[in-house]
């Protein structure tokens, strides 16, 4: 599993009192998680204990890291859209999986995408790649989604070069 789609995932299953949680907040309850998990396992000795408490403080420490890189990574410098980008939505596509760095930028556009409420969007280079990041619902909780240029819009300079020889 990604850290990612645990990220969404434990965004998904939490219920706060209306709100999203923060990424510190996923961790702090991650490792509360993993902490019981362990003492529950010292306590009976099961092998399956053991297992449950070993992949609860993977998972934690998972979160700890992409909250490590939310918090190290600094917000881009405003972009210049380049001339040639399709219209959102029509010319994007889900950007799945979704690779770290666009995961930590959208952690790190939540607050400000969701200022406005749903179906905000900002586009930027992220790792490359330019992506429009959209607030949306996701089940009573609020989220970005990444999306990515679809192959056949991509502007001349971005298209990958042909391998054949």
């Amino acid at each position: 599993m990604t850290s990612g789609f645990v990220f969404l995932l434990i965004m998904l299953l939490l219920r706060g009192a209306g709100r999203t949680p923060s990424i510190s907040e996923l961790v702090t309850h991650a490792q509360i998680d993993a902490m019981k998990k362990r003492d529950w396992a010292v306590k009976t000795g099961k092998a399956t204990d053991i297992k449950r408490a070993s992949d609860a403080q993977a998972h934690a420490t998972r979160l700890a890291n992409v909250s490590k890189q939310a918090d190290a990574a600094p917000a881009p410098w405003p972009q210049k859209l380049p001339v040639g980008l399709p219209p959102f939505p029509a010319g994007w596509e889900f950007d799945e999986p979704p690779p770290q760095a666009v995961q930590t930028r959208a952690a790190q556009l939540l607050t400000t995408l969701w200022k406005t409420g749903p179906g905000k969007t900002k586009t930027e280079k992220t790792a490359g790649r330019w992506i429009t990041y959209q607030s949306q619902k996701m089940g009573t909780k609020k989220g970005v989604v990444a999306y990515r240029i679809k192959p056949a819009y991509l502007p001349s300079d971005d298209k990958p070069a042909s391998l054949a020889v």
